[in-house]
């Protein structure tokens, strides 16, 4: 029995055009919890090693805040309520309620936690492969300026592969890993089996979603280690503000057509 539903591959550039129906409904407060969230994740960026780790570990249970706003978004409009005097919160506090909503969520907060801390080690592992391999950073650089040879290069490739193999199966496992124990309270263990279904059931319509956010993280990724403080920095926050409100909420629209 199929547990989720299959979709076309064609239906991965409508989740990326359909997150625009949910950023237009509150642009501001999406706004807010981008710019809220880039900050943070630039300011761990500069904690050498332990920044990048404190940032996976946190991920998840934010964005299972943002995830929530986006359903509540969905939902139709309350019936309007008299509300006197009392003053509207302001936006800043607004995003900064919703995006670490899902602390408030007592029975679905321990299981993301779970997912968190497998993730993490999952992402210790790979980076510890990584480092031995000698995989990304200035080697990538030095690879695509062709300042190295195939003796080099050859190598780096195929270790780049397996890392990036073992990358898109993580991914796959925790794509819809936490909209399931959100809205379905799936167990963690099982959260992550079906997402990896799903994403098997899935894959062109998924493969084509993630080429344009994998373009631009790899542009940054390149920039950053090409450009000087501050620029390096700046370059992380525009793009990932640019591009993660639409990665969520195309990754919200997948999660209803595959679960819906």
């Amino acid at each position: 029995m199929r547990l989720t539903n299959k979709v076309g591959a064609r239906r991965g550039l409508s989740w990326i055009a359909g997150s625009w129906s949910l950023l237009r409904r509150d642009g501001l407060l999406w706004m807010a919890m981008t710019s809220i969230y880039m900050l943070i994740a630039v300011g761990l960026k500069m904690i050498p090693f332990i920044g990048v780790l404190v940032l996976v570990l946190i991920s998840p249970i934010l964005l299972a805040g943002v995830l929530d706003t986006a359903h509540d978004l969905e939902a139709p409009p309350a019936a309007p309520q008299d509300e006197g005097d009392q003053p509207r919160p302001n936006f800043m506090k607004r995003a900064v309620h919703r995006l670490f909503g899902a602390f408030s969520h007592q029975e679905e907060v321990l299981p993301i936690m779970v997912i968190s801390t497998l993730t993490l080690g999952a992402v210790v592992v790979i980076q510890i492969l990584a480092q031995l391999l000698k995989v990304g950073g200035p080697a990538l650089s030095a690879m695509l300026a062709g300042s190295v040879g195939p003796a080099v290069w050859l190598p780096a490739m195929l270790s780049l592969f397996v890392v990036l193999v073992l990358q898109i199966i993580l991914g796959m496992a925790i794509f819809y890993a936490v909209p399931l124990v959100l809205f379905k309270k799936e167990p963690p263990l099982a959260a992550m089996e079906k997402s990896f279904r799903a994403c098997l059931d899935n894959a062109a319509a998924l493969a084509i979603f993630a080429i344009p956010f994998a373009i631009a993280n790899t542009a940054a990724d390149l920039l950053y280690f090409d450009l000087d403080f501050p620029k390096d920095y700046l370059v992380l926050f525009v793009l990932g503000f640019v591009t993660l409100p639409f990665f969520v909420g195309g990754l919200y629209r997948s999660y209803e057509d595959a679960f819906g």
